[in-house]
């Protein structure tokens, strides 16, 4: 068992598989589409806000309410000092596992830099997945703290182009960029532009948690597919190799 492996511990049995891109399956964001679509609602709807293409996004495991997943991204940058501790090490290690069996189903070429989505709640201090991250050894060096809230705003599904701004040198860089939980990727997208604008030659956008809620139809067939125990969650398959 690995270094990660142990870190991540019971997370690992808790992760949820995520049906890759094709029919009924946003070929941007994974979640659920009438199948004569290719992206949904969301996506385009933020894509258009953005003026700009949105870039495939890689979620390493699907988040629902009252799952396993879904109460350790709340609780890793909970109040409880303990807690948190505890679940960052176990979101290092699943986070880890993954980047070890699947950085170049990401990217063909390594990047150079690793940045994660800063909170438009104007939380104080490093984030906390920026701490996360920087317990992984194979990409702790590359963390750098570059995006920085800009004047434009964030809504569920638009996004201003200068939602962020750029505070580092990207210009030729490949970036890695981490967000905790997806909902409907207004934030994660802005960011993307932002890196993309400031001179990135590519940005890979992961996702730990991709959320869905029981409730929305769409979800439904997506649910139904990742509970069947023939497609359950494995560190050695991730969207792209389900393709």
């Amino acid at each position: 068992m690995s270094s990660y492996e142990k870190a991540a511990g019971g997370l690992l049995g808790a992760a949820l598989p995520v049906k890759p891109p094709g029919s009924g399956v946003c070929r941007i964001c994974c979640t659920g589409i009438e199948d004569q679509y290719a992206e949904c609602y969301s996506c385009l709807r933020i894509g258009a806000t953005l003026g700009r293409p949105l870039q495939p996004v890689t979620p390493i495991s699907l988040s629902m309410q009252d799952t396993q997943i879904y109460t350790t991204l709340k609780q890793y940058k909970g109040p409880s000092a303990n807690v948190a501790a505890r679940q960052r090490l176990r979101l290092a290690g699943l986070i880890g596992l993954f980047l070890d069996r699947h950085a170049r189903c990401l990217s063909p070429d390594e990047w150079t830099a690793v940045a994660v989505v800063p909170s438009k709640s104007g939380r104080i201090g490093q984030h906390p997945l920026e701490t996360t991250l920087r317990m992984i050894r194979s990409v702790r060096t590359e963390v750098a703290d570059v995006l920085h809230i800009g004047p434009g705003g964030v809504g569920r599904n638009t996004a201003a182009i200068d939602a962020y701004q750029v505070g580092g040198t990207v210009k030729a860089q490949r970036v890695l960029l981490v967000d905790d939980t997806y909902t409907t990727g207004a934030h994660l997208h802005a960011a993307v532009a932002a890196l993309e604008i400031a001179g990135a030659t590519e940005v890979v956008p992961l996702v730990v948690g991709r959320h869905l809620r029981r409730d929305w139809l769409p979800s439904a067939p997506l649910i139904e597919w990742t509970m069947d125990a023939k497609n359950r969650w494995s560190p050695d398959l991730c969207i792209h190799c389900r393709l």
